[in-house]
C-alpha cells in the first residue's frame, strides 16, 4: 500500500498537468527529438562518406602499384628476352610515356568536347581520349628516344680520345 500511493500521486499529477497544459501552437513544428535524430543521421552519413573516401584512396593506391609493377616487369622481361639492357630501358620509356599521357588525353578530349558542345556519352569520351592519349604518349616517347640517340651519337663522336701511336713506331 505504501508503494501504490506515490504511483497514484504521480499519475494524478500527470493527468492534472495534461488537462491544464497550454495547447501547442500548430505553427510551431520544431521537435528537438527529430532534430537530434537528424543530426545523428548526418553524423553517420559523414562518417560513412569518409570511410568510403579512404577505401577509394587505398584501392587507387593498390591499382597504381599493380600498374607500375606490370610496367616494370614487362620492361624487364623485354630486356631479358632480347639480352640487352637498353631494350628493357627503351620498353620502360615507351610504356611510362604512354601511361603518363593517357589521363592527359582523356582530360584534353573531354575539354574539347565540352567546349564545342558535343553530346557524346562519357564512355565514348573515355575511350577516344584514352586512345588519343596513348598515341600521343607513344609519339612523344619516339621523339625523345630518337633525340636521345642523336645526342648520344654526337656526345660519343666529339669526346673520342686522341689516337696514340703504338709503341715502337
Amino acid at each position: 500500500m505504501k508503494r501504490i500511493a506515490p504511483i497514484f500521486f504521480l499519475l494524478a499529477s500527470a493527468a492534472f498537468g495534461v488537462t491544464e497544459a497550454v495547447p501547442m501552437d500548430p505553427s510551431d513544428d520544431f521537435s528537438p527529438m527529430l532534430f537530434m535524430i537528424a543530426m545523428m543521421a548526418l553524423a553517420i552519413f559523414i562518417i560513412l562518406i569518409g570511410v568510403g573516401i579512404v577505401i577509394a584512396v587505398i584501392a587507387a593506391g593498390f591499382c597504381l602499384i599493380l600498374i607500375s609493377l606490370g610496367i616494370l616487369s614487362t620492361a624487364a622481361l623485354t630486356g631479358i628476352l632480347r639480352r640487352k639492357f637498353s631494350s628493357g630501358l627503351r620498353a620502360l620509356h615507351y610504356q611510362v610515356c604512354a601511361a603518363a599521357a593517357l589521363p592527359a588525353g582523356v582530360a584534353g578530349f573531354w575539354g574539347i568536347s565540352y567546349l564545342f558542345g558535343s553530346e557524346m556519352p562519357f564512355p565514348a569520351i573515355l575511350i577516344i581520349g584514352s586512345a588519343s592519349g596513348i598515341c600521343a604518349g607513344l609519339v612523344i616517347a619516339f621523339v625523345l628516344d630518337h633525340a636521345a640517340g642523336i645526342a648520344y651519337r654526337y656526345y660519343t663522336k666529339s669526346k673520342t680520345p686522341p689516337q696514340t701511336p703504338a709503341i715502337g713506331q
